[in-house]
């Protein structure tokens, strides 16, 4: 029988942990838009979350890893969902629902709201998310050939992640943050719809639309 006592100090020894890289996060994602990504050091967020440098190598190895560890977080939460979708789902259908399902809470989160900012402001980080974004894309890719029982390497799970990637940043490049979360919402099921019917060109000015400022991630 597991003992309650040590249950109960691992439980708290994790939640320590995810608090202190949460602070991290924050305090590297606050300070790049306060002074700029070139004018931070790690001690200046070390500092500014209470922790020593040795504890930030801890969970990061550099500053913008802090700073774009969101992602990480988003691409664990993504692989959660689409595995515990339906294995009776088709996988196009499973995706869209994964991605609905996170995009609520994805938009409300306030670090989120900030790393917009901070990419708006500072454009030399886009690069650098989108290599954060490639992993999302390749985990995404492993959890779909679970799902079909394909390897990861062959195309079609491959394809399937990199298109998750793109409707999640196309969408929310398109959506105007000020707007109801319903209205992104329904870009994405309009994505989905035109992927299942097979990309057909707009007619007119549908699907015509400015792209917002900044990036999806």
């Amino acid at each position: 029988m597991a003992d309650p006592t040590s249950e109960t100090a691992q439980g708290l020894r994790e939640r320590k942990k995810l608090e202190t890289r949460s602070a991290l996060r924050a305090a590297a994602v606050r300070m790049y838009l306060e002074r700029g990504p070139s004018a931070v050091t790690v001690q200046d967020i070390c500092e500014a979350a209470g922790v020593s440098a040795r504890t930030f190598f801890n969970y990061f190895e550099t500053k913008d890893d802090a700073v774009f560890d969101w992602d990480r977080r988003l691409t664990g939460q993504l692989v959660d969902l689409l595995t515990a979708r339906p294995a009776s789902e088709p996988p196009l259908q499973a995706l869209h629902r994964t991605l609905r399902t996170a995009i609520p809470a994805l938009v409300a989160d306030a670090g989120w709201r900030e790393r917009r900012r901070l990419l708006g402001a500072y454009p030399e980080l886009v690069p650098k998310l989108l290599h954060s974004n490639s992993h999302m894309a390749e985990a995404l890719a492993e959890a779909v050939a679970e799902r079909t029982g394909l390897s990861p390497d062959a195309l079609y799970p491959r394809l399937l992640g990199g298109v998750g990637l793109t409707v999640l940043r196309s969408s929310i490049r398109a959506w105007d943050p000020e707007s109801p979360t319903e209205e992104l919402l329904d870009m994405l099921d309009s994505c989905f719809a035109s992927l299942a019917a097979g990309l057909p060109q707009p007619t007119g000015g549908e699907g015509v639309r400015p792209a917002a400022p900044g990036t999806a991630g």
